[in-house]
């Protein structure tokens, strides 16, 4: 079993390092390397899964097949699953030839061999060069025993996979830069050791009795300062392919908070954007969510997802290229380059909904920052009140968001803002030392294709795409703004600004009724004046 250190490589083994990219300098293109190469993709039906399957089909036209990972559901055949999955737009670009080549493996990710039968893993062994392990659940607050077995025992599973081929190339794992939240300070491109061993936590999620009379206390001091259960087996998982993968052609690479796409395959897909922040933007837009917690001078980490999308790919040429003693580690982060702060989001979005406005929202989109009481004030009665109110006409003429009614998005949506509160209110630095030096490697044409740099976005330019995709894909109207979107944007303003004189009428009506004129009057302008500052 490998033994990490908390000091990374040493000074020989850098140097070491450097040396043998020099002698390699001149080595092939990232699509040559991929050329008629055979990909096991776990988590392929995701939204990282599914930009990753289109980009390998994009950029790589001479690419294998591509085995993807697909749960067996009773009432779900895989083929009508991927058939489903390769209908997206962002495969309606590619021929037949092209999309036969991805090919759905029936399995279940923490079983052993994933419960292939012997024909379906002999053909892996016998086939696959490159592993893609994306699949997790992404939930912050998931079981601690579900979040173990998915994260962790399905992450070993991979790994037992990748040490059976006859053939790999190159082995990479999609993790997450919040794996280290509970440390402080720069966080730099190691694997930090986690403070239980990973075969204890995985022997622990298969007894029963352990899971006895779990409670959340118990679930804490294991965890302990990792502030959920998702960061913490993320970060055990790391430290699994340190001690499994020390050796072999390993690359793990940590992305932030995952938007839409800048450019590729599509700008501004979104996927079915309702999970992680980008959630809280498809709600936004409608009028949905009008609120934000957190300092407003902490960063919001945001990445383009083709940005993680391509650093994955580079990674799996880089680890298959170079020859590397452990696995290698990247950020794919934003904020030490090209820094956007909570503040700056707020505007930024509500300057982008004005250019880019819906068909139609429930209230005025406009998002501000609210903490303590007053987040918990104006949540209880701008967003939960009005939602309990919108589910009756949701339901007898069938209008709303896809998917969810306005009282289900609120429901996700607090839990969604209370789980990143922890992060939003505190200041994560992520050192992009391998990233950045790794980009120097490429070959110009792949810095220009695969580019990952996030200090080349514009923030203001990125979000206009992702509202427009959300638009287009999500909510499936049109791409484009017409002055028709400006006008009916203009008319509820007028009705939005016009609910603040019914709103003081109300109230005064009410007031004056009590306590007569004088009295309701100022006890009217107080009231209101207090929900207008609010």
């Amino acid at each position: 079993m490998a033994v990490i250190t908390d000091h990374g490589s040493s000074t020989e083994e850098l140097a070491l390092t450097d040396q043998n990219e020099k002698n390699l300098k001149n080595i092939g293109t990232v699509p040559e390397f991929f050329a008629h190469k055979n990909i096991f993709i776990t988590g392929g039906t995701g939204f990282l899964g599914t930009v990753l399957i289109a980009e390998l089909l994009d950029t790589h036209p001479d690419i294998g097949t591509i085995y993807v990972l697909v749960r067996g559901k009773r009432k779900f055949d895989p083929n009508e699953r991927i058939s489903r999955l390769l209908e997206k737009t962002i495969f309606q670009k590619f021929n037949e030839k092209s999309l036969a080549k991805v090919v759905p493996v029936v399995g279940e990710l923490s079983e052993v061999d994933f419960g292939f039968n012997e024909a379906v893993l002999n053909e892996l062994i016998d086939k696959v060069n490159v592993i893609y392990h994306s699949a997790a659940t992404i939930k912050f607050n998931s079981p601690l025993r579900t979040a173990i077995k998915t994260n962790l025992t399905g992450t070993m599973r991979t790994i037992e996979l990748a040490k059976k081929l006859k053939n790999l190339s190159a082995y990479v794992y999609l993790s997450t830069a919040f794996c280290n939240s509970n440390n402080r300070g720069l966080i730099v491109e190691e694997v930090y050791k986690s403070q239980f061993d990973p075969y204890d936590m995985m022997k622990m999620a298969e007894d029963d009795a352990k899971w006895e009379d779990f409670t959340d206390e118990k679930c804490k001091e294991i965890i302990r300062d990792h502030p959920n259960t998702y960061t913490f087996t993320k970060n055990l998982s790391e430290n699994l392919l340190m001690a499994e993968m020390s050796g072999f052609p390993t690359a793990i690479v940590r992305p932030s908070i995952i938007y839409g796409t800048w450019e590729h395959p599509l700008k501004g897909w979104v996927g079915n954007a309702n999970s992680g922040h980008l959630g809280f933007l498809a709600g936004f837009v409608k009028g949905i969510f009008r609120t934000m917690s957190g300092r407003a001078a902490s960063v919001l980490d945001i990445i383009p997802c083709d940005f993680v999308i391509n650093s994955s790919i580079v990674m799996g040429w880089y680890a298959g290229t170079y020859p590397l003693k452990q696995p290698e580690v990247i950020h794919c982060t934003s904020g030490e380059v090209n820094p956007l702060t909570l503040r700056e989001f707020g505007v930024i979005i509500n300057e982008s909904v004005k250019r880019h406005p819906p068909n139609n929202f429930v209230w005025k989109p406009s998002a501000k920052l609210r903490n303590g009481w007053r987040y918990n004030v104006f949540f209880y009665l701008f967003h939960v009140l009005p939602a309990l109110a919108y589910t009756i006409p949701e339901k007898l003429f069938g209008i709303g968001m896809p998917q969810h009614t306005a009282l289900e998005y609120m429901r996700v949506f607090h839990k969604g803002t209370k789980a990143f509160d922890y992060f939003l209110g505190k200041d994560f630095r992520y050192s992009l030392k391998n990233a950045l030096r790794i980009m120097t490697l490429m070959h110009e044409s792949d810095k220009k294709r695969y580019n990952f740099d996030a200090s080349t976005c514009d923030w203001s330019e990125f979000i206009d795409r992702c509202l427009i995709g959300l638009r287009r894909f999500y909510f499936k109207e049109s791409a484009e703004t017409t002055d028709w979107h400006r006008m009916y944007w203009k008319v509820f303003n007028i009705i939005h600004y016009l609910g603040f004189l019914v709103l003081f009428l109300f109230i005064f009506g009410i007031c004056a009724f009590l306590f007569g004129l004088t009295i309701g009057l100022a006890l009217a302008l107080a009231i209101w004046g207090f929900l207008v500052w609010l």
